[in-house]
């Protein structure tokens, strides 16, 4: 494992993780108002030769498998950063206790086989006003130089 590979880099510093462990860190932004959408982003990793569209299919796949009441809407094509990288959103609803969340997920294959996934949740459906701010949160990523 390179060394690049073995640095984990976070808000508060970094640590060095050991040989052949894989960073699927969570970052979680909680809203500033119940009312305001929540956004996180993931880690994943594609499968040995497979594409981002497939990767993205095999997740929904799960998803509609094992979460209650999963609703998938509208899949387009999303823009990662200054045109750093090409992905998809996919926009979805299930239940949790009962009640409806909606969800937007910007997928992108950042680098060889990692894949970074952006989620806001929002526990009403989300207005214009929401996606124009998950764009700018989309549009805000720089790579670490």
């Amino acid at each position: 494992m390179s060394e690049q590979h073995s640095q984990c880099l976070f808000s508060e510093g970094q640590i060095t993780f050991p040989e052949g462990y894989q960073d699927r860190t969570v970052n979680v932004f909680a809203p500033p108002a119940a009312d305001a959408p929540a956004f996180n982003i993931s880690r994943d990793a594609l499968n040995p030769g497979e594409a981002l569209a497939a990767y993205i299919d095999r997740q929904l796949a799960l998803m509609a498998k094992h979460i209650k009441a999963w609703k998938q809407g509208e899949r387009s094509a999303a823009t990662l950063g200054d045109n750093l990288s090409q992905g998809e959103i996919v926009h979805a609803s299930y239940l949790r206790d009962g009640k409806r969340i909606w969800q937007q997920q910007a997928v992108f294959n950042t680098n060889s086989d990692k894949v970074l996934v952006f989620t806001m949740t929002c526990t009403r459906a989300p207005g214009d006003a929401d996606s124009a701010l998950f764009g700018e949160l989309l549009r805000s990523f720089r790579f670490h130089h």
